[in-house]
């Protein structure tokens, strides 16, 4: 019980019982003596710390976990939806970067968001790898280009390059398909013990994309960046991942002179209505 620090101020708590009917364990009831919320005793082990609680509380009255409700970012009360999908409709995948480091405090920015980012049973056990260095991304560039040369010599090709042949042209001229000249990249890795391991780094990324292009910053999901990570093991060591740490998917990024000036118009998609 120490641990959740479970307060309920008295002179705020107006009992509406939001914080109680909303508790996806089902762990708050009102304290027949006080009258207030409170933790039923024995389901502390239950909870998944999604201070769910704390967030729909309307006068902010409820502390948990030490979590002061002043501290926390107020609701946009009036999105914009038109904004949102403008948005989502001009994301684009950017393959064109300058040869410089982000500044460092929209690069702050792009890290500090990830804590808001949802996983299954609220575990938020990722874990963000950034190269946030130029340089240290031109090293991972020159040790797949050398890498990659030194594949074509083999008969047959190794799968990881076998499976690029329609980049091969490109590849042996030494042109950089693998990151795109991208100068930073983001992987993320997820417990593999955890409860959606797979899916969680997807939903980060999701994420994060979104909000690096608000931020006017390229974004690329790259399989093959991927693949590389996975063909040359010296660069997966290099991320120093944590012990039953895996890389689920990573993400180039970085500052652009790209400049889209239209949404793409896309085929209708399949949708149902299930009856």
């Amino acid at each position: 019980m120490n641990e959740f620090q479970f307060f309920v101020d008295d002179s705020k708590c107006i009992k509406c019982g939001a914080c109680i009917r909303d508790c996806a364990l089902e762990m708050l009831e009102f304290d027949p003596e006080r009258e207030l919320p409170h933790v039923i005793p024995g389901t502390e082990d239950s909870c998944t710390r999604c201070q769910h609680c704390l967030a729909i509380c309307p006068t902010g009255a409820l502390e948990i976990f030490g979590r002061d409700p002043e501290e926390s970012l107020p609701p946009d009360s009036n999105p914009n939806p038109e904004e949102i999908l403008s948005l989502i409709a001009n994301r684009r995948s950017f393959r064109s970067y300058r040869h410089e480091n982000l500044d460092a405090v929209t690069l702050d920015k792009l890290k500090d968001m990830l804590k808001f980012v949802p996983t299954g049973v609220n575990s938020h056990s990722l874990c963000f790898a950034f190269v946030d260095d130029m340089n240290v991304m031109d090293e991972f560039r020159k040790c797949v280009s050398d890498g990659i040369a030194a594949m074509f010599k083999q008969d047959p090709l190794p799968p990881f390059l076998a499976r690029m042949a329609r980049y091969h042209k490109q590849l042996r001229r030494g042109k950089d398909v693998i990151f795109r000249g991208a100068p930073h990249m983001l992987v993320v890795a997820a417990k593999e013990d955890s409860a959606t391991p797979v899916v969680d780094p997807v939903i980060a990324l999701s994420y994060f994309e979104l909000y690096a292009q608000s931020l006017g910053v390229g974004t690329l999901w790259c399989g093959l960046a991927m693949g590389a990570l996975q063909a040359f093991p010296e660069l997966l060591k290099r991320l120093d991942l944590p012990e039953g740490y895996r890389a689920g998917y990573c993400m180039l990024f970085g500052p652009t002179d790209l400049r889209y000036r239209r949404a793409v118009q896309p085929d209708p998609v399949r949708i149902l209505s299930v009856r």
